[in-house]
């Protein structure tokens, strides 16, 4: 790692994660990707979602696997059914602490945003293709000063669009006090304008939100890149561009990830996020 990276690569054999170094103090915060777990074709094999039919209990492993490696807790995990909405929630009580650990069953449904500042309650989300989204700051009135605070959000293209990254950043601003200017973000994996083309309908649709810049037109058609659309969408909500980070990795491209448009029936890698006790 180079003095000042933002992420860092490492390789915990059979593991491939990429961790986030700017996070607020006292949260850690992962990317993970396709090798290394349990599961079988066409879901292999570090597959983190219930939701695609893969067998219960090789996801049950891999995110057992996954825990194993960052020190948490499985039954700790918490975990959304991701409906593709713009809607966060609040993840303030013990008693839904680890909802969606062991099945595709949540608590948190539908649910395309997480916000906590619970020690040991760490948040995972899936993907593939869609960006993730990490959110993290540090309360600094004087009821709770010095406790930081994370997000994981589901950026796709429908949650975008309705505006799931300004429910993310509002509902973090108003519920702790922290200024939008003080937020940090990573934005994880996605797949990009290389990949992902699109008909006229939606790139008008994204360009009037997001602006031309996360659009590519060229004589084959128009292409749309996730991760710019979730930075756009960022810096829309009140963050500072010197705040926001991205893992600038196609997933479509790099086949160490899952791809939805690349394969069709496939898994899901993750987003996971958690405030140290």
């Amino acid at each position: 790692m180079e003095p000042g990276d933002p992420f860092t690569q490492e390789n915990w054999d059979p593991l491939i994660l990429w961790r986030f170094n700017e996070a607020a103090p006292g949260v850690k915060v992962y990317f993970t990707s396709r090798p290394g777990g349990f599961s079988n074709p066409p879901y292999e094999s570090l597959n983190l979602g219930y939701h695609v039919s893969d067998v219960q209990a090789k996801v049950q492993e891999n995110r057992a696997l996954l825990c194993s490696v960052l020190g948490l807790d499985p039954a700790r995990l918490t975990s959304p059914r991701q409906q593709h909405t713009a809607d966060v929630e609040l993840l303030d009580d013990e008693e839904r602490t680890g909802s969606g650990a062991f099945s595709e069953e949540s608590a948190f449904d539908p649910c395309d945003g997480l916000v906590t500042s619970l020690s040991n309650a760490p948040i995972l989300f899936h993907f593939a293709d869609c960006a993730p989204v990490v959110l993290t700051g540090t309360i600094t009135d004087p009821r709770g000063q010095g406790k930081p605070v994370v997000a994981v959000l589901h950026a796709g293209r429908k949650g975008l669009a309705a505006g799931v990254v300004a429910a993310g950043v509002d509902l973090i601003s108003d519920t702790y006090n922290i200024p939008q200017e003080s937020i940090t973000a990573a934005v994880g994996p996605a797949i990009g304008a290389c990949c992902y083309q699109v008909g006229e309908d939606i790139a008008s649709e994204m360009e009037e939100r997001f602006g031309p810049d996360v659009l590519l037109r060229n004589g084959e058609g128009v292409w749309l890149d996730m991760q710019s659309c979730a930075e756009a969408a960022l810096l829309a909500a009140g963050l500072q561009q010197e705040n926001v980070y991205a893992l600038e990795i196609c997933t479509s491209c790099d086949d160490h990830f899952f791809s939805y448009r690349r394969d069709g029936v496939t898994g899901r890698h993750g987003a996971i996020a958690w405030i140290e006790s």
